[in-house]
């Protein structure tokens, strides 16, 4: 089985968890539900076009040997998860902002980005931007810590 076919189906047992069982058991009514409801197809439409380009790669690579993801690789995806794990327990010690910035400029550079431009522009604008968005218009309040 191929990648293409193998995330296909995981989304597609993903979708079908949400919409039979998350959210008719845990959001009540058809307008709060509506939303929900509405993500739930848009990620359908990605899962089917996975499917699909992978039963149509299955039949082509039967011709063609398949290729391995080298381990290194795998690692690197793998990393991702404890350095996560560290920028959520330090976004209420430290703050939100100011984690996020920390956190994008670390996984810019662990991600091989050397341009000095992205590297100061991203993690000022980001967090910026999400100050502006959720913060100011749709007044979300984000964990305040010791610098923010």
């Amino acid at each position: 089985m191929n990648e293409d076919l193998k995330l296909g189906t995981i989304l597609l047992v993903f979708c079908c968890f949400l919409w039979f069982y998350a959210i008719p058991y845990h959001i009540k009514g058809f307008l709060p539900a509506l939303f929900p409801r509405s993500l739930t197809l848009a990620m359908l439409i990605p899962c089917i076009i996975l499917l699909l380009s992978g039963f149509a790669s299955r039949k082509s690579a039967q011709t063609r040997p398949e290729q391995k993801t080298p381990k290194a690789v795998k690692l690197r995806a793998l990393s991702i998860v404890p350095i996560m794990a560290v920028y959520i327990c330090f976004i209420d010690i430290i703050g939100f902002y100011v984690t996020t910035a920390l956190f994008i400029f670390i996984f810019l550079l662990f991600f091989g980005a050397r341009k000095p431009v992205a590297l100061i522009i991203f993690p000022i604008a980001l967090p910026i931007v999400v100050y502006l968005i959720i913060g100011k218009t749709l007044h979300f309040p984000f964990p305040q810590g010791i610098l923010f």
